[in-house]
């Protein structure tokens, strides 16, 4: 048998990605103190690359992009505080209730008691004490488990004067007495189930022990409400330093190296656009599509699935991924992550259904039972498949916890509230 030898050549189609596409991918997946590093990683070993000279920005902004760290309760007051830009005596009256609080966030010293030592008005500091209010965590300086309450409601979206009424009623809710309820606070049905849910999900204390936690979370988008009832998104600059690239004639850069970098330093710095192109386009549709949340109802949160906002971004889902992965936006003195925003999809029969729907589902069906015999979770899994939801019962059951709805045993027998929601399924 001969054996034979040549070469064939073939023609084959093979989807690659470019060194400039590889980098802005790269670069869209850091969050911005991870961008930050790789940007002056970048302009050390390119010096075609040039770091601009940030101090320019706002003092705002600057208060702003700090804000997020992960640092102390107190640190982190301070730093909202100095946000509200209050007038310097309120600004310090409420710098130094920061100081007397406890370590679980409550006020123990009376006003009159503290304003005595300060030698100041207890208008001063009942004003300094509404500053320090203002801030998170929801709860803050309160001086009674009541008005630590009240402060949550508020935070979740409940009128000031309602939640105040509300918490002085907490028995009658408990009991779910909702006509005395209706009666004495002069509201529906539906707005008092409403706070009962949301009393059921809240903690005593302001402050609890905070989850190990990843490192710094800076935001990089601002959501403002615009004062004709709708908001705006912009970037935050003094979230990562700005970059440019020297102008050079490439017959004038010599040997191939340095036209390499050049050419590195404009895929960098068109990576750095793109990357903030599409935060703010991100950005824009999460305050579009949540705007009841951004309007100051924190308990309303619209399903939004990253499927969805893939779609209508015309990105794709794994790149959606990157982008939010370690950002966050701030709005009115708060920090969020992105992936705040959106919720899971479970499949539907129709297609998809977010998990934050299915909740509110649970929570509708659960409210609207018959006292006497409540839905256990295989019947509530039930009822959903024949409204076209494929879920299985744990999920039910895990979703019920995470809403702090008691079992069907539970809620029959109102005696043992709550039993079989154990304190490592409550969140705060």
């Amino acid at each position: 048998m001969a054996v034979r030898t040549g070469i064939t050549l073939t023609q084959k189609q093979r989807l690659g990605l470019g060194p400039a596409m590889r980098q802005a991918l790269s670069v869209l997946a850091l969050p911005a103190v991870e961008l930050a590093e790789t940007i002056a990683r970048e302009a050390a070993d390119n010096p075609f690359l040039v770091v601009e000279d940030s101090g320019g920005g706002s003092a705002f902004d600057y208060a702003l992009a700090t804000s997020a760290a992960q640092e102390g309760l107190g640190d982190s007051l301070a730093r909202q505080i100095g946000l509200q830009r209050l007038d310097p005596v309120t600004e310090a009256a409420a710098l130094y209730l920061v100081g007397e609080l406890r370590e679980d966030g409550y006020l123990d010293t009376p006003l009159g008691e503290l304003a005595e030592l300060m030698k100041l008005p207890v208008a001063v500091l009942q004003g300094g004490l509404e500053a320090l209010q203002r801030c998170d965590p929801a709860g803050i300086g309160a001086r009674s488990l009541a008005e630590c309450l009240e402060l949550k409601l508020a935070d979740a979206g409940i009128d000031r004067g309602l939640a105040r009424s509300a918490t002085l009623r907490l028995d009658d809710f408990a009991q779910e007495r909702w006509a005395r309820l209706s009666r004495s606070l002069g509201q529906p049905e539906t707005v008092l189930r409403r706070i009962a849910r949301l009393l059921r999900g809240l903690t005593a204390k302001p402050v609890m022990p905070a989850p190990e936690t990843a490192g710094v979370r800076i935001p990089e988008l601002v959501v403002e409400r615009d004062g004709r009832g709708g908001v705006t998104v912009r970037l935050l600059a003094s979230a990562w330093p700005q970059v440019s690239r020297l102008p050079a004639d490439r017959p004038t850069l010599g040997g191939s190296e340095l036209r390499a970098l050049h050419d590195r330093a404009g895929w960098f710095i068109s990576a750095l656009s793109a990357r903030a192109e599409t935060l703010l386009r991100i950005g824009t549709h999460i305050a579009a599509t949540q705007q009841a949340f951004f309007a100051g109802d924190h308990a309303t949160l619209r399903p939004l699935t990253r499927t969805e906002a893939a779609a209508a971004l015309g990105v794709h889902p794994s790149t959606l991924g990157r982008a939010l992965s370690g950002k966050a936006l701030i709005a009115e003195a708060r920090v969020y992550p992105l992936s705040h925003f959106f919720s899971q999809a479970l499949p539907a029969g129709d297609g998809a259904i977010s998990a934050f729907d299915v909740q509110r589902r649970i929570g509708q069906m659960v409210a609207e039972e018959n006292p006497a015999a409540p839905l256990a979770d295989d019947t509530i899994a039930a009822q959903l498949k024949k409204e076209g939801v494929d879920i299985a019962r744990r999920t039910v059951t895990k979703y019920r916890k995470c809403m702090r709805i008691p079992s069907s045993y539970a809620r029959r027998d109102r005696k043992a509230p709550g039993r079989d929601c154990p304190d490592g399924a409550r969140g705060s």
